[in-house]
């Protein structure tokens, strides 16, 4: 555009003049195009969460009347507190959390590791792993329910053909039944883990792996001082979304051992399960349920804080 053109009263009044007043801020434009999903948001979650909370302060029992619903403050927290049933769901759920989670990683990165270094049929062992993913919940545990059948279970029959045992009382037993639900887990779930790691392992430079091959550095070496390293910011991410998830765990729990034998397997969620839908107490239910959430939000504070601070 010539300089003539610039100073043309008729030319410059064909472009927009920008009018502050008349505009609206990149922030209220925003919310203006989030408006719509943090609506549905607050209906589905702002809402149901505030009553659980609302609730958890309440003498709430659905085999009392309407009228009966009145306000006891901490009561409901401090029953839960104070029931030994609480505390032995609390300890196996942080267990359950504290070992398959782990496990998860460690077999994650051998197999994201392995699958990076895989020159043919990577695809097709990628497709492989990622099949657990792709099964309901509750089909992957009615059908691992049957393996662990004491008479008809695949497993069972194995360890009596290869002569290791005459069986196993997988789902009858409590440290049996609890290494069944952390096989189950651990199965279904690694494959998550294999995807995240794998994606974060594509984000490491080729130059750096030469490099060290060049200064005489081994395998070892290299995973210790560039993979493990670069990899951080994504293994804290996967424990993240592994970690809250294992915590509430429900369906793997409600399938296979409905918290038995002699509360072995119970977990805080199907604790605030029984407490709902059996005892039909809902404000003791909310209690241990908003509990359960302040611990997960504690957890990923700590995890998201620790993200924040740089790579050593």
């Amino acid at each position: 555009m010539t300089q003539a053109s610039l100073s043309n009263p008729q030319v410059s009044r064909a472009w927009p003049q920008k009018n502050g007043r008349s505009r609206l801020g990149d922030r209220a434009f925003g919310f203006l195009l989030a408006s719509p999903l943090l609506v549905i948001m607050a209906a589905i979650i702002a809402y149901p969460l505030a009553y659980a909370v609302i609730a958890s302060f309440q003498n709430f029992r659905l085999t009392s009347g309407p009228g009966t619903i009145r306000f006891i403050g901490f009561d409901n927290y401090l029953w839960a507190l104070g029931d030994t049933q609480f505390w032995t769901a609390l300890r196996n759920t942080l267990l359950y959390a504290g070992i398959a989670v782990p496990a998860e990683l460690a077999l994650g990165l051998l197999i994201a590791l392995a699958l990076r270094n895989l020159t043919r049929g990577a695809g097709i062992a990628r497709t492989i792993l990622i099949m657990p993913m792709m099964l309901a919940p509750i089909a992957m545990g009615l059908m691992w329910k049957f393996m662990f059948n004491d008479q008809l279970g695949i497993i069972n029959h194995l360890l009596k053909l290869s002569g290791i045992s005459n069986g196993v009382l997988w789902l009858s037993q409590p440290v049996t039944a609890f290494i069944s639900l952390l096989i189950v887990e651990i199965w279904a779930t690694t494959p998550i883990m294999v995807i995240l790691l794998s994606a974060g392992l594509t984000t490491i430079p080729q130059e750096l792996y030469d490099a060290a091959k060049i200064d005489g550095a081994g395998r070892w070496q290299r995973f210790r001082n560039i993979t493990w390293p670069l990899l951080q910011p994504v293994v804290l991410v996967a424990l993240l979304l592994r970690g809250m998830d294992a915590f509430r765990v429900f369906d793997i729990v409600y399938i296979l051992t409905q918290g038995g034998p002699a509360n072995s397997t119970d977990v805080l969620s199907y604790y605030a399960y029984r407490l709902n839908f059996e005892s039909m107490d809902v404000g003791r239910a909310s209690a241990v349920s908003v509990m359960m959430l302040v611990t997960l939000a504690a957890a990923g504070l700590i995890l998201i804080n620790r993200m924040r601070k740089p790579v050593r």
